[in-house]
């Protein structure tokens, strides 16, 4: 290894720290970052960091359009490409305010670490998110015949992803204490080790649906946990039991022990998918599913913001936008709206002439 190289290994490490302990980025977040700076080290032949420079960064673009990936195209996709220049321009940007670094490289320069406009746009339009319908996931579920402890806990594990919306990283992670069966509040709490992303604390209770049995099952496997003497600090939803060996599990018991990752929560949603006969829905669908539901409601102001906070989302925006209404294509949006002048033309006092130049009028937007 370099001299260079261990200097940039050490603030490497250095902006690592910064961000966790001052930023209170996740260990996830922090990998995604390491790997950015990591692709720069490659394409710069971990020259220092000090070297950088407008030109470099230009070419680190070009770079990035080309680089060997294992994809269909053979190349970065270009959400990759923006991920990494992102993360990159702010570990530069950080660079120019530690000693070592602050007369080297320029702020200015930093602006070239960029798409252009058109594939920015591209690469922050984001794909469209498949999502089940409730009819969807009322067969996943029910689709699930109770024979052991394993389809009871499968079954209370896909129901309370879809009453309670959270994410698979902290469902698979929740202690028995973390649940309240008297006021059903859920403390999705990291100081007790459940995963919330950015380490926040929820707290959060079930949606209402209009399907009582999801919240039946959930409760009806807490019960079976509690007669089986399960304690505060055990897993709600604990892994399947291990077999004689270690790559040997039951196919009727589960443990008293938690996953090693959310992983082994997450093969129990395309297992019960492909078993139900429906395409497979990643956990996080569901939580899209639900803000979808809502979306659908008449909420005031108020409620929007409480089923926000019940997320674990501090700004409404990000629940109605990122997850409810941000995906409505103008095709929905037409549809709505010839909706809305049907429901209300008799309060408005629409004749029908005026209604049919209206949707004509529709039609051509």
């Amino acid at each position: 290894m370099t001299i260079h190289s261990y200097k940039n290994e050490g603030v490497k490490r250095q902006f690592l720290e910064h961000l966790k302990g001052a930023k209170g980025f996740a260990d996830d977040s922090l990998n995604k970052h390491a790997e950015a700076v990591y692709q720069w080290q490659i394409f710069s032949g971990d020259e220092d960091f000090a070297t950088f420079t407008k030109e470099k960064a230009t070419k680190f673009c070009d770079w990035l359009k080309t680089r060997d990936a294992k994809t269909e195209s053979g190349t970065l996709a270009l959400p990759t490409q923006y991920n990494y220049l992102r993360r990159i321009k702010k570990f530069f940007t950080w660079l120019t305010d530690q000693q070592d670094y602050k007369r080297s490289i320029k702020r200015t320069d930093i602006d070239f670490l960029r798409l252009s406009k058109k594939d920015a746009r591209i690469a922050t339009a984001g794909t469209t998110k498949r999502i089940p319908t409730i009819e969807e996931a009322q067969k996943i579920i029910e689709s699930i015949d109770i024979e052991n402890e394993i389809d009871m806990r499968d079954r209370a594990l896909l129901s309370f992803a879809l009453v309670s919306g959270m994410r698979i990283s902290a469902i698979s992670t929740l202690k028995m204490k973390s649940f309240d069966r008297e006021s059903e509040l859920i403390d999705q709490n990291p100081g007790d080790g459940v995963l919330t992303k950015n380490s926040k604390k929820i707290l959060t209770t079930f949606f209402p649906i209009g399907w009582d049995e999801p919240k039946k099952y959930f409760l009806q496997w807490y019960d079976h946990q509690l007669s089986r003497g399960a304690q505060p600090n055990d897993p709600i939803f604990p892994s399947t039991k291990k077999g004689f060996s270690d790559k040997s599990y039951s196919k009727t018991l589960v443990s008293d022990d938690f996953w090693s990752s959310s992983g082994g929560a997450r093969k129990i949603f395309e297992k019960r998918c492909i078993d139900a006969g429906v395409p497979y829905f990643h956990p996080h669908s569901f939580r899209h599913l639900v803000v979808a539901m809502m979306s659908r409601t008449r909420l005031t102001e108020e409620e929007k913001k409480a089923v926000s906070l019940n997320l674990g989302h501090d700004n409404v925006g990000t629940t109605f936008g990122s997850y409810g209404y941000g995906g409505m294509s103008p095709l929905d949006a037409v549809d709505i709206v010839k909706k809305i002048i049907t429901a209300n033309e008799e309060n408005m006092g629409i004749s029908p002439e005026e209604k049919s130049a209206l949707l004509k009028l529709l039609k051509r937007l």
